[in-house]
């Protein structure tokens, strides 16, 4: 069998799991890619990758990158990432998780192979959707090359670009709240009083998507913080190269790819103590409990107050983050569908 990819999601939008496909995709050589003939949305796109796609995909293996996948289609490698519309369906829409609900419990038991990106995604997966851990293949994501220490005047550059201060700390959030922005932000406000007044939090992400996350929930206006908003792909490199710690304190995540990006240019992590993140950060971060505004306040203070801590943490980090390949993981794939019969 030839190889064919479900791309309904990752041919017309760009976020973390899109990353990864791409990596991987890029790395593994041609594979046919199936995709609408024009960008769908809702129930449209839903009803495409069940009827439409598993006719064009006969005769190959398919793989479903991004979650969803045809549940008429056996001949299928779905990979998933977390299952946390299980796990806190609070911080997702009604119509997202009640779709995802009905769909992946047939999904996973009818594919061939379910891949997923740690071995707390993979125990979680099995344990909610009732399928047998040693069905699920877990297959870490890596660094893409733009992640890595940067010169002083390439971080000049990217600062002037995006008008940021000279002293910063940066944190990575979207509409998602499993990304914690309220409590982080409510964190820094204590914190900052016992930090040098020209230290600055940024915040990069973008805080739309309404429609798969619910309502943002609100968010303090908290001073010494400027919100950047989506930040282009040739500035996110050099964005965090430049921040002197990189903040991650996520309530839950089936990975944590922000983390060893931030470690592979040799930023300082804070993230959470909880589900993947410590899983993947190692002993190279420091773990706090991301549901206590004061833990994650504390946690900053001590970072930024101890500058051997910080710099022990970014060096611990850049050894960290070698142990996450691209390569070793589009590798991990080709001999996954190798050994399901696929000609790659």
């Amino acid at each position: 069998m030839k190889i064919a990819v479900n791309a309904r999601v990752t041919k017309f939008a760009m976020g973390g799991q899109q990353r990864v496909a791409a990596e991987i995709a890029t790395r593994l050589g041609p594979m046919t890619e199936i995709v609408p003939d024009r960008p769908l949305g809702g129930m449209k796109a839903h009803a495409w990758e069940q009827f439409a796609l598993p006719v064009r995909a006969r005769g190959h293996l398919l793989w479903s990158p991004s979650a969803t996948g045809p549940i008429a289609k056996a001949d299928q490698v779905v990979t998933l990432h977390d299952v946390a519309f299980l796990d806190v369906p609070e911080f997702f829409s009604r119509s997202f998780t009640a779709f995802y609900k009905a769909l992946l419990p047939v999904l996973v038991k009818r594919v061939a192979r379910v891949v997923t990106v740690s071995e707390f995604s993979r125990q979680r997966i099995a344990t909610t959707l009732g399928i047998d851990a040693s069905r699920i293949d877990v297959i870490p994501n890596g660094v893409s090359s733009h992640f890595r220490p940067y010169l002083a005047h390439e971080i000049a550059a990217t600062r002037a670009a995006l008008d940021l201060p000279a002293r910063y700390l940066l944190l990575q959030a979207t509409a998602d709240r499993r990304k914690n922005l309220a409590a982080t932000l409510r964190a820094w406000a204590i914190a900052q009083r016992a930090l040098q007044q020209e230290i600055t939090l940024v915040v990069s992400g973008n805080l739309g998507r309404a429609h798969v996350f619910g309502d943002v929930a609100s968010i303090p206006d908290v001073p010494r913080t400027k919100m950047i908003g989506y930040v282009d792909e040739v500035h996110m490199g050099p964005l965090m190269a430049g921040a002197e710690a990189f903040l991650f304190p996520s309530l839950y995540e089936g990975f944590g790819l922000p983390i060893i990006e931030a470690m592979a240019c040799n930023t300082p992590v804070l993230t959470a103590a909880a589900t993947a993140t410590g899983e993947i950060a190692g002993n190279a971060a420091m773990l706090v409990d991301p549901t206590s505004d004061t833990a994650i306040a504390d946690g900053i203070v001590s970072l930024m107050r101890d500058d051997g801590l910080r710099s022990r943490l970014a060096a611990d980090g850049l050894v960290r983050a070698r142990d996450f390949s691209w390569d070793n993981a589009a590798d991990r794939y080709r001999s996954l569908f190798r050994s399901l019969g696929a000609d790659i």
